[in-house]
């Protein structure tokens, strides 16, 4: 808990308009984390769809 607490301190000392730059940074972060949990979930799939007896396909495959 203790870069939460140290955290707490130095927001009580910013002024409003920095804790909006942190807010939005923070929205950032979490929106990464929620992103990449997407991708996992995509990635798990995509595995799932297409296991290892797949046929290999050639370029040619993908114009028809």
């Amino acid at each position: 808990m203790r870069v939460r607490e140290a955290l707490d301190e130095l927001l009580e000392r910013l002024p409003e308009e920095r804790l909006l730059e942190i807010l939005d940074f923070a929205q950032f972060l979490s929106s990464q984390e929620e992103r990449a949990a997407w991708r996992q979930l995509g990635q798990a799939q995509l595995g799932r769809a297409y296991g290892p007896d797949e046929p290999e396909y050639s370029p040619a495959d993908l114009i028809r």
